[in-house]
């Protein structure tokens, strides 16, 4: 592992951009809120909407949204240069989480809107099809984001002083960070885009591509 200045600042635009964007779907919702239905859909299918919800369901996403940002905002802000071997080269431990951080913004963002102006176009159902969330499709997203926030945190206050253990917790945090986007990324698509028919298929394929790097990445450790 490369050395690191772990008191390098991180970059104020940085931190505004991150700040910005993790905020940005509770503001999109909060100016919206008063034009939408009080049930709106919940899930989009391959032959439309194939369930409608309270739209208090909605502040769900962009909820998760600023607390995920912020975790990984936080990691971003005290990670250094830290750079742990990768695929014959190397990643920063800041960049990846820097890089987390507007991504799964950037997606539950489009999530959010998508969602807003679904709810705003949708005609009120013709028969009552509220529901709770669907277990089965936010379940593997659960998981991967509830392991990514631990892998990420575990080593907050981890010593680091030492080359081999230090480019451990390195690592085990870039994986934090990579399950977090994974599961933001699988429970947005599963949640409101996917058909009911594909989403054991896309949730497959995208935890097949995360746990892929994080093999490479734990491999050494493992």
């Amino acid at each position: 592992m490369t050395a690191s200045d772990t008191d390098k600042p991180f970059p104020l635009p940085l931190t505004v951009l991150c700040i910005a964007l993790m905020l940005a779907p509770a503001i999109a919702l909060a100016a919206t809120w008063g034009s939408l239905p009080d049930t709106v859909p919940a899930h989009w299918g391959a032959e439309g909407i194939d369930r409608w919800g309270s739209k208090f369901e909605m502040i769900v996403v962009p909820a998760l949204g600023v607390l995920l940002g912020a975790v990984l905002l936080f990691g971003a802000r005290r990670a250094g240069d830290a750079r742990v071997p990768f695929l014959g080269g190397s990643i920063g431990e800041r960049t990846v989480m820097t890089a987390a951080c507007i991504l799964q913004s950037l997606v539950v963002l489009g999530g959010t809107i998508g969602w807003i102006m679904g709810a705003q176009g949708a005609g009120a159902p013709v028969e009552s099809l509220t529901g709770s969330l669907n277990l089965q499709v936010l379940g593997v997203p659960a998981i991967f984001l509830v392991a990514g926030v631990l892998l990420a945190i575990r080593t907050i206050n981890a010593p680091e002083d030492e080359p081999v253990l230090g480019e451990q917790y390195h690592a085990q945090r870039i994986a934090g960070a990579i399950m977090v986007v994974a599961g933001v990324i699988m429970g947005v698509l599963s949640a409101l885009v996917v058909s009911a028919q594909m989403v054991q298929v896309v949730q497959a394929a995208i935890a097949a591509v995360a746990c892929a790097i994080l093999f490479v990445l734990l491999k050494r450790w493992l």
